[in-house]
């Protein structure tokens, strides 16, 4: 039987790449760090690391060994927060994966008011992109994702909470700066910044786009970028100009920063989703978290997100 210190060296080991480091993480000495790693190595009969003065790399035994010990983890801390959800305390860790909208723009807040009603609770909130955020969800990696569209999972349910406009931004020295709108046509020439694949909100503008019969091969795209602040900061640049969430760019417009223009007959909406696996149990703080989100959802946007 694997000792469970043990793994959770070998966690710690993993996301430092460094013993120094790991043993500073989980409050040990170096010295007992390296012995947990040496006892593990030999009872499962293979190096897991290949250690250097200035690394620590995992062998391709310890690429097997990951997941499974990420698995034994996560069930160790379900487990616990289930029996304090049971006896009250309200301990745990809420692990929340959004994509950058959300992640960026709306939990943040959402959080905190939560964390006043749960002051034990450790929050993790990762952020990546739309794709990578849903199949966290369907792998077990996390309970709960909140991103910015929804995908064909059957194993998966996806729960609207909250609304967002796309609005079509250009940096102060465009020749369509002061237009009152611009026609599609116009549209089509200009220059273009989007987000890389995978991501919520190009595949918003696809499917919103196909409406009016424009696919993005007919787009001017000049540039795909990473993230909503890196295609922020490029129409601020004068790259090109791109749909942006007008939670994401309400500050440089009231800033007279950046300018936004209609374009006439296309007009961009979606919602965000609370996503979760099917017939999965959550763990009491997801569920009070999501509880939280539904009650919440239209007081936070009214109070906090009003354009």
């Amino acid at each position: 039987m694997l000792d469970f210190r043990q793994l959770q060296v070998f966690i710690a080991v993993w996301d430092k790449r460094s013993l120094s480091q790991a043993a500073e993480a989980i409050y040990l000495t170096q010295p007992t760090v390296s012995a947990h790693l040496k006892a593990l190595e030999e009872q499962l009969g293979v190096r897991l690391f290949d250690r250097s003065s200035r690394e620590v790399i995992p062998t391709a035994a310890g690429e097997v060994l990951y997941p499974f010990v990420q698995k034994i983890l996560r069930l160790n801390r379900q487990a616990e927060e289930s029996i304090s959800g049971l006896v009250g305390e309200g301990r745990g860790v809420l692990e929340v994966g959004a994509s950058n909208i959300p992640g960026q723009y709306l939990l943040p807040a959402i959080l905190g008011q939560f964390r006043k009603h749960r002051p034990m609770v450790d929050i993790k909130l990762i952020i990546a992109d739309t794709r990578s955020v849903v199949e966290d969800v369907l792998g077990g990696q996390i309970e709960l994702g909140v991103v910015g569209a929804s995908m064909e999972r059957k194993k998966l349910d996806f729960e609207p909470c909250f609304s967002d406009e796309l609005t079509f931004v250009i940096a102060n020295d465009s020749p369509l700066a002061g237009k009152s709108q611009i026609e599609i046509e116009e549209f089509l020439n200009q220059p273009l910044i989007v987000r890389e694949k995978g991501s919520g909100t190009r595949l918003t503008i696809e499917r919103a786009l196909a409406q009016y019969g424009i696919s993005l091969d007919q787009l001017n795209i000049v540039i795909e970028m990473g993230s909503t602040e890196a295609v922020r900061q490029g129409v601020k640049a004068g790259l090109g100009s791109a749909f942006i969430s007008k939670r994401a760019v309400q500050d440089y417009v009231e800033c007279g920063i950046l300018h936004t223009v209609p374009v006439r007959g296309i007009e961009i909406k979606r919602n965000f989703y609370m996503v979760t696996k099917k017939n999965r149990t959550l763990s009491p703080i997801n569920a009070a978290f999501m509880d939280f989100i539904r009650k919440k959802s239209v007081a936070v946007e009214d109070s906090l997100l009003r354009p």
